[in-house]
């Protein structure tokens, strides 16, 4: 099938966003799967299809921003009365954040899906944690026969009484992940889910085995600066690690978004070559743009990026 035949559904959430970055810069923007499909609009000639909720609050910015990108069809988006998810992110010097998560919008039901059971690729990203129950994944992983994706994301985050998130390690973590034929997380997620940092290559290989046991063929474990691991079977019924140095296309200004950028790459390459390892350079290559960028708006600049 070629490019243009495509057609990738993107499951998560619309974010309004206010980022304060370590250098005290502070952004309005809109996030969440809005930086997924800004990647995969300038990298690839698929037809897109966001599938969410979004509250009624931003429905104009939403139809604005979504409207811009040809190839996106909004078959899968729901405009509702509750209020949008407005995440405040800061971030500081270490480039660790304090995330706080305001409003919210009702999750997705089955029948919300099944529109999308035919797609070459589903991507599960997820921004809020709390976009579908397991029930409904579970439901739609034994539907489709596409490739499935998830990046864990704010499966990993609890959230107090004044609405800041923190890390807390999923309940039945180990059923969503068997949902997922590729499964994405960063190394702090990586390290929770497994019980300990992921340092080595050694500790990295035996959280992969676990993963992997689940029913994923491959994990990636994005590295931010430090790059990327992938951890696939090989044909020798063993594990293999397989490391990507980071590949940063200008002065890095932003991680938002970065993670999304990478599973779109990462997606579009896939399904293009069925190489995990040329998949993952691809996505190292398109992350390391969008790090170099200041919200949504700055996304278009990917492709001029990815010319040079």
């Amino acid at each position: 099938m070629s490019g243009n035949a495509r057609r990738i559904a993107v499951v998560g959430s619309i974010n309004r966003d206010t980022i304060v970055t370590p250098d005290g810069t502070r952004t309005e923007s809109h996030g969440g799967i809005l930086y997924s499909i800004a990647a995969l609009a300038r990298i690839g000639s698929a037809t897109i299809f966001p599938v969410c909720n979004v509250g009624k609050d931003v429905e104009d910015a939403v139809r604005r921003l979504l409207g811009s990108w040809a190839c996106v069809q909004l078959d899968g988006v729901r405009f509702v009365p509750e209020r949008n998810p407005h995440c405040f992110l800061t971030y500081n010097s270490g480039n660790r954040k304090q995330e706080t998560l305001l409003g919210g919008v009702p999750a997705l039901p089955i029948g919300r899906l099944r529109p999308f059971l035919d797609c070459d690729a589903v991507c599960f990203n997820f921004i809020t944690g709390m976009e579908l129950d397991l029930q409904t994944l579970r439901a739609f992983r034994r539907e489709t026969r596409g490739l499935v994706l998830m990046d864990v994301h704010s499966l990993t985050l609890g959230m107090d009484s004044r609405r800041r998130r923190f890390f807390r390690l999923p309940p039945r973590w180990e059923a969503w992940l068997a949902c997922a034929d590729i499964v994405q997380m960063n190394e702090q997620e990586a390290g929770l889910l497994a019980g300990a940092p992921l340092h080595s290559i050694g500790a990295t290989r035996e959280f992969g085995e676990k993963v992997l046991a689940m029913g994923p063929h491959a994990l990636l474990i994005t590295r931010g600066e430090n790059g990327a691991d992938s951890v696939t079977g090989n044909p020798r019924g063993g594990t293999e690690v397989q490391h990507y140095p980071a590949r940063s296309a200008d002065v890095p200004v932003d991680e938002t978004g970065c993670g999304d950028a990478f599973l779109m790459g990462f997606t579009w390459s896939y399904l293009n070559t069925g190489c995990i390892p040329a998949a993952s350079r691809f996505a190292n290559r398109v992350a390391g743009i969008t790090c170099c960028l200041r919200g949504i708006e700055q996304m278009a600049r990917i492709g001029d990026y990815l010319e040079q």
